[in-house]
């Protein structure tokens, strides 16, 4: 990564936009003031020598009027009042001097021209009032003899006129080849800044496409590839700029994500292996348990032998608890929302992990309110918050020396059902406190995902609650899961209002909890005989499975026939119809989901007998991933008195027919 200290981009713009809009306002200031001279020069002076003509032709039309009029009257004997008054106003505005104004562009050979006819423009007005003078005293002769000179003197002015006329084009026609140059001037400077500004805008474009562009298109292309699913892609550092540290921030997350689907892959592929080998470790898990509670169910089995088999039997079924809440965990189904009691949350969530309290000597406390009402919520995710809740304290508690100690409660109040997992570590440190919940935060290094609390908390917001970040006296760290009471229970009285949790025993989740040997799942046993009549047809392709629940069927009144496959049960079927038909979905040459498939085409009536075995609860994790109706499968270990309990439900309902 480059250390070079650049602008930022903002500053970058900024810079390229002043230049580019100095650079386009020079070109016009500079034609203004380049040009304007010239041009104003030659306007001013048109406009001086163009007023001075105006003046020059009034006064010169005036005493030509006055010298027609004097030479008119000079014929008659007595002129008119009027005539002379008239003549007198002529010879006035006539002998009216040239005013010219101190700015006006007038040059010296010019202004000398003006003045010259001027004065004799002013001379022939004062000959004619001369001449007037003499006509008011009678004396035509003298007047007559007055106008001949007034004559000589208008030719006089009239050749000034012309010499200033003469000096006024040639000193426009200066000025205006003086413009005409400048023009040609300006003409060259603006093609030549013109040819720069072109040599110019590649190079700003050449910075943008440096500073904004290229490293813009590299992170569009790169955002691309992560869309396509390509998370080795990595984009270059080309600053400390803003889109730098952007560049840096997106390989820091490609680096995270990639991380994370190499975690996620081998935990995929961990789970796709546990759920491979689980239709064969809960096949000798449900032997196990058959052949441990046949015998057990004998009276004469007493002693120590008994005691060893009725702890043969609880471990089998501890297993099998184990192995079924490590599947649904794996196996994430649909967004379900149910009704669900956190309470069975917690103690799901703390089998998962109970290993680890005794490998790193942690004692496991709280209380769990007893009358706890439900929530609504997917109760796996909902598990899935609370074991990340725990790993994370567990790991969080092995960074401290023992005594280590954590904590689960869950209570009631205004309306919330909470619960609050504390250990005694070391805390999270308040500068990661504020960031805690966003994706990538992590307190663990690069062991750390960084986004399981952040999914927690996303699960939580989808149930209407929310996940909290506590830090009571004497702990390190107690989070709080918070979830509205579900819809039935929302206007209930409030049972549990009490700050303090209600009594509960503690919890100990490392000891399973003891089971009644025979037990069903209400607690008592079934009634001796309650299969009488009944003919059933276990297909299992395992001996040891299917002979213990065969002996345990037959001792409890049913009439049992045994196949190794589909196939031979089908040929038993054909020869003699099973009121209740158990069959293995997984079986070699035909299995559970081909006998039902022959079954349905054959016998239709047989086919609605069926109840299905399976040690692969992965078929069952997804909705609609089960090719036969779910309501019928049996999930393997089953107990031998649960299946006697499944039997008769199934066989009292409507596709429990028992006629042969």
């Amino acid at each position: 990564m480059t250390s070079r200290r650049l602008l930022s981009v903002r500053v970058t713009l900024l810079a390229v936009a002043l230049v580019a809009g100095a650079y386009a306002a020079a070109l016009p200031v500079y034609l203004f003031f380049r040009v304007s001279r010239p041009a104003l020069a030659l306007g001013a002076a048109t406009e001086a020598i163009t007023t001075v003509s105006a003046v020059f032709a009034r006064r010169d039309s005036a005493l030509n009027r006055a010298v027609v009029i004097v030479r008119d009257l000079a014929r008659r004997p007595r002129p008119s009042a009027d005539s002379l008054r008239l003549v007198h106003d002529l010879a006035a505005i006539g002998r009216t001097p040239l005013r010219v104004s101190a700015g006006a562009a007038t040059p010296q050979e010019l202004g000398a021209a003006l003045v010259s006819i001027d004065g004799a423009l002013s001379r022939v007005g004062n000959v004619l009032e001369e001449s007037v003078a003499q006509l008011e005293r009678g004396r035509r002769a003298d007047a007559a003899a007055r106008l001949v000179t007034v004559e000589q003197l208008l030719r006089v002015a009239h050749e000034r006129g012309a010499d200033g006329s003469r000096v006024a084009r040639a000193y426009l026609t200066a000025r205006q080849g003086a413009l005409r140059a400048a023009a040609g001037e300006v003409r060259g400077d603006a093609i030549l800044w013109l040819g720069l500004g072109a040599l110019l805008v590649p190079l700003l474009v050449l910075v943008v496409r440096r500073r904004v562009w290229r490293p813009l298109h590299e992170l569009e292309a790169g955002l691309a590839q992560v869309a396509d699913g390509d998370l080795t892609v990595s984009v270059p550092v080309r600053g400390s700029d803003e889109l730098g540290r952007l560049a840096e921030h997106f390989n820091a997350m490609t680096r995270v994500l990639r991380d994370r689907a190499e975690e996620q892959g081998r935990f995929a592929a961990a789970g796709e292996l546990l759920a491979g080998v689980a239709h064969e470790v809960n096949n000798p898990l449900m032997a196990i348990a058959a052949h441990a509670e046949n015998r057990l169910a004998d009276p004469a089995f007493e002693g120590e032998q008994r005691s060893e088999m009725t702890q043969i039997l609880r471990q089998a079924r501890r297993a099998t608890k184990l192995l079924r809440g490590l599947l649904r965990f794996v196996h994430a189904t649909d967004r379900d929302v149910t009704n669900v009691n956190l309470n069975d949350v917690v103690r799901g969530a703390l089998d998962l992990v109970s290993y680890r309290f005794g490998v790193d000597e942690i004692t496991v406390g709280g209380q769990l309110d007893a009358s706890l009402p439900p929530v609504q919520g997917d109760a796996i995710k909902l598990e899935q918050v609370v074991v990340n809740l725990l790993s994370n304290a567990i790991d969080a508690l092995r960074g401290v020396t023992p005594p280590r100690h954590l904590s689960v409660d869950t209570w009631v109040r205004d309306g919330q059902v909470s619960v609050a997992v504390g250990d005694n570590g070391r805390g999270v440190a308040p500068d990661i406190a504020p960031r805690l919940f966003r994706p990538f935060a992590t307190t663990k290094g690069r062991r750390g995902t960084g986004l399981g609390l952040y999914i927690s908390r996303q699960i939580a917001r989808e149930a209407g609650g929310d996940l909290t970040l506590t830090s009571p006296p004497g702990f390190g760290a107690r989070f709080v899961l918070s979830l509205p009471l579900a819809l039935a229970q929302a206007s209930a009285p409030d049972s549990a209002t009490s700050l303090a949790p209600a009594p509960a025993p503690a919890l100990a989740p490392s000891t399973p909890p003891s089971e009644s040997p025979l037990g069903t799942a209400g607690g008592a046993k079934a009634p001796a005989g309650s299969l009488a009549g009944l003919r059933v047809l276990i297909v299992e392709d395992e001996e040891a499975v299917r002979r213990p629940m065969a002996r345990y069927l037959t001792r409890r009144g049913a009439e049992v026939d045994e196949a190794a496959d589909g196939v031979e049960g089908l040929a038993r079927l054909r020869t003699q119809p099973a009121n209740v038909i158990l069959a293995d979905l997984r079986m070699p040459r035909m299995g559970g989901v081909e006998l039902y498939a022959q079954l349905e085409e054959e016998r239709p009536e047989l086919a609605a007998r069926v109840l299905f075995l399976s040690g692969d609860v992965s078929q069952l994790a997804q909705p609609g991933n089960t090719p036969v109706p779910r309501e019928r499968v049996l999930v393997k270990p089953v107990e031998l008195a649960e299946l006697e309990r499944r039997i008769l439900a199934f066989v009292r309902g409507a596709g429990g027919s028992t006629g042969a």
